[in-house]
């Protein structure tokens, strides 16, 4: 009998084939990984291939797995993917997990690694974690926290500082001392928990629950979160847990690279940073330019064969509607002060008209600002004309929230147009704005609105292109996408717009 799996896996990385691999060894078996699908056949009887899929149920998931099907095959393949030369992975897996757990071993993972983790008692000295110490350091360690005090971890992404959680929230993020903990403090869906679980061990922010934010009277409603991602860190918070801790609270330090963090969204897995699980040369390449994010964007045009309409649009850098790999259709240049966006809409009699009648309910502002053309400014314009806050960025990140968290089906109509010269007519958006604050309007109505328009906007353009033949599939890119808003909009509105691998923000 033989048994084909077919995997759709997502990643530009052999991490997830490898570990089949591994289980499969000591079987007949074909294993090939091809642009994003994983073949896996496995020949045996009846009583090999029920131990193997039983096997196949402890493997770690991946972040980057979507689905799997499983069938029977006819003839196995002759090609093996050939792993000698494989990166290895260092972090912790279901194999030396479950083994600490169940039998307290300390095993390597399937890649033979231990711990790649160095530890300092006091932040200057340090000293690998092997099997011969791990006891000893794993009881200094607990001794440290439990008396209110740090230890310091060090490994490829950087140093970081670890103590016990005290409901202060003065850390990066947060490592729960065991997955139940999860429950006391936030909301976590099962796709979040199984994300939180895989493979990666990555990055997520979740929602804190209601009644531990109003105990503590926090004004902010999401926290970052992480399971242990080695086998020391993890045998701690097993100890801990032992002794009703909870949370282990986690200062980076030093970064050296940047920690993996995911967003779910609507069912997909959004990778907001860490170039960690590309291939290792696409990574090297992309960290030895100079300008790192164009780098990053060829990365991502490399992966696709049709013609790509790139998104990128960001809060750091400006924005980019690419066409051909090469040609830039957003032509975005927004005012430096309220002064000139205001002698800007005065050009025109409507416009003067509109500004008078805007005067006489709400203030005209009188501030410079210094900022970068993409659309992330011109959202922070709009929320300080909204008084969503004083300052400038506050003020756009308060507007992305408002969109995010309202449950409103649709905004307002925002007028998101070009010029006859094909400039972005950023003074059309914000009348349109201004027009239904003096129509009686809400802000959240009117943020929602600014959000979802701009997602009709990037359709419109994309529909023209596609009508040219010029695009055949949209990749949205950039920081700015991290608002949930923003994206479940433009995946719903363009048509075979997909996400990357690479990560959105670098």
């Amino acid at each position: 009998m033989i048994l084909e799996f077919e995997f759709e896996y997502f990643g530009n990385n052999d991490y997830f084939a490898y570990l089949l691999n591994f289980y499969a060894k000591d079987y007949k078996y074909s294993l090939n990984q091809k642009e994003d699908k994983i073949l896996l056949q496995i020949e045996g009887n009846e009583n090999e291939l029920s131990a193997f899929c039983e096997n196949l149920k402890g493997i770690s998931n991946s972040v980057f797995l979507k689905k799997f099907d499983v069938r029977s095959a006819e003839k196995l393949n002759d090609y093996n993917q050939d792993f000698k030369h494989c990166e290895k992975f260092s972090y912790l897996t279901h194999l030396n997990s479950s083994a600490y757990v169940e039998k307290k071993e300390l095993l390597n993972n399937e890649w033979g690694v231990f711990c790649e983790n160095e530890i300092s008692l006091d932040g200057f000295y340090f000293e690998k974690i092997d099997q011969v110490n791990f006891d000893a350091f794993l009881q200094k360690a607990f001794e440290k926290l439990v008396n209110k005090e740090e230890i310091y971890l060090k490994n490829h992404k950087g140093n970081y500082k670890i103590s016990l959680f005290d409901e202060k929230f003065e850390c990066d993020f947060l490592i729960p001392c065991d997955i139940k903990s999860i429950q006391m403090i936030f909301v976590c869906s099962q796709e979040n928990l199984k994300l939180l679980a895989s493979l990666e061990k990555p990055l997520i922010k979740l929602r804190l629950n209601a009644i531990f934010r109003k105990k503590y009277n926090l004004n902010f409603n999401e926290f970052k979160l992480m399971l242990a991602q080695d086998l020391f860190t993890f045998a701690l918070c097993c100890e801990l847990y032992k002794q009703d801790f909870s949370f282990l609270s986690v200062v980076k330090t030093e970064e050296k690279k940047q920690d993996f963090e995911v967003m779910n969204c609507d069912e997909k897995v959004v990778i907001l940073q860490g170039l960690e699980f590309i291939n290792y040369k696409a990574r090297e390449l992309i960290l030895s330019k100079e300008d790192k994010n164009m780098a990053r964007i060829s990365y991502i045009l490399s992966s696709f064969k049709q013609e790509v309409f790139l998104l990128e649009l960001s809060k750091e850098y400006e924005d980019i509607l690419l066409v051909n790999k090469e040609l830039n259709l957003l032509k975005l240049d927004l005012p430096k002060s309220f002064k000139k966006l205001y002698e800007e809409i005065e050009k025109d009699e409507i416009g003067a008209k509109l500004l008078a009648n805007f005067s006489k309910e709400f203030p005209l502002l009188n501030e410079d600002f210094t900022l970068k053309n993409n659309f992330y400014s011109l959202f922070c314009i709009l929320g300080r004309i909204l008084n969503l806050d004083e300052e400038f960025y506050k003020a756009g990140e308060k507007l992305l929230k408002i969109a995010d968290e309202t449950k409103m089906p649709r905004g307002v109509k925002i007028d998101y147009r070009l010029k006859e010269d094909k400039s972005f007519d950023y003074t059309r958006t914000l009348r349109s704005a201004m027009s239904f604050m003096l129509a009686g309007v809400d802000s959240t109505n009117i943020a929602y609105g600014a959000v979802e328009s701009l997602s009709y906007f990037l359709r419109d353009v994309y529909d023209e292109l596609r009508s040219k033949n010029q695009a055949k599939i949209a990749v949205v890119s950039g920081s700015l996408f991290e608002h949930k808003s923003l994206l479940r909009n433009t995946l719903k509105h363009l048509k075979d717009c997909k996400l990357s691998d690479a990560p959105l923000r670098i």
